[in-house]
């Protein structure tokens, strides 16, 4: 192949990466920093004990101190908020039937960006 038909081949690839890129972006805000977040929404002390208690149940499972079965869900991201919270809603239920032999931790993203 020629230099010249090399040349238009990587045009035209480049051009149909292009007509690809970003075409379901709508617009793009900044992201708040983490710590201004943190500041509008305060961790509850609630929340950092259900935090912990997940934490060192999984530790004490995996350190096999504990003889229950981890088991890490997901969703692995989050797109529409009510039916994360729906679905929140039925594995802690689930979750507490079952605490005698499973520790049911929910692993998620928020909007994760998709991957290849």
């Amino acid at each position: 192949m020629s230099s010249k038909n090399q040349s238009q081949n990587q045009h035209r690839f480049v051009h149909a990466l292009n007509e690809l890129d970003d075409v379901n972006i709508r617009r793009i805000r900044p992201l708040i920093p983490p710590q201004i977040l943190m500041e509008d929404l305060p961790l509850t002390e609630a929340a950092a004990a259900t935090i912990v208690r997940g934490r060192k149940a999984a530790g004490d499972i995996i350190a096999g101190t504990d003889d229950r079965l981890l088991v890490v869900v997901g969703p692995c991201s989050i797109h529409h908020p009510a039916a994360a919270l729906e679905y929140a809603d039925s594995l802690k239920a689930y979750a507490d039937g079952a605490l005698e032999d499973l520790c049911i931790v929910r692993r998620v993203y928020f909007e994760q960006p998709r991957t290849t």
